[in-house]
């Protein structure tokens, strides 16, 4: 069975899973972000896998992946016209057209470290960072400004009801930036912030490392939502502010109704950790992703599951090597089997493994391959793809981009490679 690796030390212990039995849809690593469009017909998704990866709402196939970021992506907005802003670890923000392509059509650089969280209101980006710093960014005049107050990382970003651009901090604190005007120390919570959501009535609510979520209301009253005794790591709320959703690495997903304050529902998660939720602009659906890489859908009036029907074997090859075909199946998150056809575009976020074994390393025209890939100076075979998921892609390809996977099932290996034998012949 694959075991995917974690990039960074927050999932060490936390996001080496097994593949699911179901693995519709799914990233080439944990998820770590999700933004749903204003129109509800599209949300986009990010993991440690680099990728980001648009989707229908009904999460049937992925629309677009590009796979740009050379870090893990954490960070995910929705922007006016249906388009999306993404943050990585390298601390870059690439801003996506609404129709999706393989390379941002803008990228703001200034961030020192990797960027934890962004938002969008009105032509402006706020962006928070664990360099210390958060940035406000004008979209249409391309101005920017630094943002500094806080001790250690800035974890969360929302923009208030009223516009106010509002950060929170691994220092415990919340801070409001109002324009001309010295920055506002709207709370100190003693403990870090994980996640901030604004809700329409001009609460912020704030999630916390000690398993609480803290509503703050304009006035400065304080009410607490329990979720345990874990870390939270993500928080939405919906448009209409009615529910508010909180998760991390417990897993279980806990929806209240507001302002009652109720617990409405407490969704699983097959046991794995939660990284990203968002709602749909009704609130009937609420989206998750996390460890497992997959994205889930639960629908908010019965508090169940909304589980996407895994797609039927692609033509031809039902006949082959069953057992290969399951083992493919964590390599088939991010590679085609075929070619695209003429005038159509690859959609997965790897390149494609037509006639992969004689053909030489970093050689699909069109991909963006790393730097290492690129050299070309090997040729696949039976025994270097062995070989690459023997000791790891980081290990054999020092440099490459892919997700770090091991297969360390003698059986399975022979299996899948098989498989590609049969499945990838010209």
């Amino acid at each position: 069975m694959f075991r995917l690796q974690p990039y960074l030390a927050l999932l060490l212990a936390l996001a080496t899973v097994p593949a699911p039995a179901q693995e519709v849809p799914l990233h080439g690593a944990p998820v770590r972000a999700l933004a749903v469009a204003a129109d509800g017909a599209r949300l986009a998704s990010g993991g440690f896998d680099q990728a980001v990866i648009v989707w229908p709402a009904d999460l049937s196939r992925p629309l677009q992946v590009s796979r740009w970021h050379r870090g893990a992506v954490q960070a995910l907005v929705a922007l006016p016209g249906g388009g999306f802003a993404s943050g990585d670890t390298e601390g870059r923000i690439a801003l996506w057209p609404v129709a999706g392509a393989p390379s941002p059509e803008r990228v703001l650089e200034g961030h020192q470290s990797a960027i934890a969280a962004l938002a969008a209101r009105d032509g402006l980006l706020l962006s928070a960072a664990w360099d210390g710093t958060a940035r406000l960014w004008n979209l249409a005049d391309g101005g920017v400004r630094v943002l500094e107050g806080h001790a250690g990382q800035v974890t969360a970003a929302a923009f208030r009801a009223d516009g106010l651009p509002v950060t929170a901090g691994a220092d415990g604190t919340l801070r409001g930036w109002p324009a001309g005007a010295a920055p506002l120390a709207l709370a100190a919570f003693g403990l870090p912030q994980t996640a901030l959501a604004a809700l329409p009535d001009g609460t912020l609510a704030s999630a916390g490392v000690d398993g609480v979520v803290r509503l703050l209301a304009p006035d400065g009253t304080l009410r607490r939502l329990e979720a345990g005794r874990l870390p939270l790591a993500a928080l939405a709320a919906s448009a209409d502010g009615t529910l508010l959703a909180a998760a991390g690495p417990a897993g279980d997903i806990s929806v209240w109704t507001l302002p009652a304050g109720r617990l409405r529902h407490s969704l699983p998660s097959a046991g794995q950790a939660v990284w990203a939720l968002g709602f749909s602009p009704d609130g009937g659906r609420l989206f998750a992703g996390g460890a497992d890489r997959r994205l889930r859908a639960f629908d908010m009036r019965r508090g169940t599951a909304m589980d996407t029907a895994p797609p039927p074997p692609p033509e031809g090859l039902a006949e082959l090597d069953e057992a290969g075909a399951r083992a493919f199946r964590a390599c088939g998150a991010c590679h085609s089997l075929s070619a695209p056809a003429a005038g159509q575009t690859d959609l997965k976020a790897g390149p494609h493994l037509a006639g992969l074994f004689g053909r030489r390393m970093g050689s699909v025209p069109g991909y963006p391959y790393s730097e290492r890939l690129r050299r070309g100076d090997r040729v696949w075979t039976p025994e270097g793809v062995a070989e690459l998921f023997t000791h790891g892609p980081d290990v054999v390809l020092p440099g490459t981009r892919m997700p770090v996977q091991v297969l360390d099932n003698p059986d399975e290996m022979a299996a899948l490679l098989r498989f590609l034998q049969q499945a990838t012949r010209p």
